[in-house]
């Protein structure tokens, strides 16, 4: 009896959730990861920040302003003698960047602000992959879960049978032993298999930003969009190529460390400063107005030193990139080949004719069970080669989808079960 609440509790509380569980297609379920997800939004606002910054980076610098106020002679002290007879001096300059420092530091913003959005599109990549796993994930369990419950329950109609049967002595005991080890096994592979939803399904909610779980709603005619068709590995190589935005961030770092060498090399010309000024009583000749000029005099510093770790950056970057562009070849290839091993290499049947005929297969099972006609070993053999069989059959369909899946995000494209 212990057994049977505890087999019952976990129905009735599966059961419970499933009502409160919010269904959602995947298009659905992107619309709200792209409106919720607050990783996304903070990145997104970084890439706010970092295009606020080219704009900053356009602007001029201010101007300075100085001035002498007049507070008489050593003989006489008259503190802000500015009127007649007084002193007043003042002086406006302004710095004139030489060698096209201001339209380098522009270019330097701009890559920046590139390189955020470059990586706000790297974590929608990465996010989206984590997004799509655990909703199939949840999806093929629940699929797997549907199918134990079902065998719980008619397990317990035949152990309810057994045990009435035993009480009359028309069944060995043994065989109500049997049937009871069966249904702990079960149970434990039910209990297993909640843990593993639970954990997809709270990663498929922090995902969404959704405050309840999720029932993932996945028709056949999704599925069959994964199909690999007329790509080939140079087709796929290319496309991840002009599209990883992993690329295009080590490619924006590269251009950042580029156009920072010629700004480290300008930045060892001096810069003008340029200027008026005006004296009223202490020149040469009363309200004397001047042209002022002014230069850096670069003897100790000429910016040696930045100069060689900027190039030594670049050439690293450069290393960076060259790396990076080797890795998504690789990955590429990599993704196509699990995908021809599980289309090709698997030896897996025609999987919906042959789920069809293996429901048929254990229906009358059970039935020619119930009637005497197959011994209870044979019947504890075909059940638990069925209960394998769902298991193995929706890993299968997971890791399959989950395949095509990868090869989406190895190629920054979303070439199967593209979401409108």
């Amino acid at each position: 009896m212990k057994q049977l609440r505890l087999i019952l509790f976990v129905l009735l509380s599966t059961k419970a959730l499933a009502q409160d569980a919010q269904p959602l297609t995947l298009p659905e379920a992107e619309k709200q990861f792209l409106q919720n997800n607050l990783l996304l939004l903070a990145q997104r606002y970084h890439v706010d920040a970092d295009e606020a910054l080219v704009e900053q980076a356009r602007k001029w610098n201010n101007p300075s302003f100085s001035t002498t106020l007049g507070f008489g002679t050593l003989n006489k002290v008259q503190p802000f003698n500015i009127g007649s007879g007084g002193q007043f001096e003042g002086n406006i300059d302004q710095l004139i960047l030489l060698a096209g420092k201001r339209n380098k530091q522009v270019q330097l913003a701009q890559w920046n602000a590139a390189s955020s959005a470059a990586a706000f599109n790297e974590l929608m990549r990465t996010l989206r992959l984590q997004l799509r796993s655990s909703y199939y994930q949840l999806y093929f369990l629940k699929e797997t879960e549907k199918t134990l419950r079902e065998q719980l329950g008619n397990l317990q109609k035949i152990l309810d049978a057994y045990r009435e049967a035993d009480s009359k002595g028309s069944v060995a005991h043994a065989d109500v032993i049997r049937l009871q080890a069966l249904q702990v096994g079960i149970s434990n592979d039910y209990t297993d298999l909640r843990q593993q939803e639970l954990a997809a399904s709270l990663n498929l909610q922090t995902l969404l930003g959704s405050p309840l779980p999720v029932t993932p709603v996945v028709g056949g005619d999704v599925l069959q969009q994964y199909t690999i068709g007329s790509y080939t590995l140079q087709s796929l190589t290319d496309t991840a190529l002009a599209n990883r935005p992993d690329l295009a961030l080590a490619g924006n770092q590269l251009q950042m460390a580029r156009v920072n060498y010629k700004l480290q090399k300008a930045l060892a010309v001096p810069d003008l400063h340029l200027g008026a000024t005006y004296d009223k009583n202490g020149s040469y000749a009363a309200n004397f107005v001047g042209l002022t000029l002014g230069i850096d005099l670069p003897l100790w510093n000429r910016n040696k030193g930045n100069i060689k770790a900027a190039a030594g950056e670049m050439k690293a970057q450069d290393a960076l990139f060259q790396q990076q562009r080797l890795n998504v070849s690789a990955e590429v290839a990599n993704a196509l080949e699990k995908i021809r091993f599980l289309e090709n290499g698997s030896g897996w049947p025609d999987l919906k004719s042959f789920n069809t005929e293996y429901e048929q297969l254990i229906a009358e099972v059970a039935a020619n069970f119930r009637k005497g006609n197959i011994s209870l070993l044979q019947f504890i053999d075909y059940f638990n080669s069925y209960s394998d069989h769902v298991k193995h059959t929706n890993k299968f369909l997971n890791d399959r989808v989950l395949a095509y899946e990868e090869l989406n995000y190895t190629t920054g494209t979303q070439l199967f079960n593209t979401v409108n």
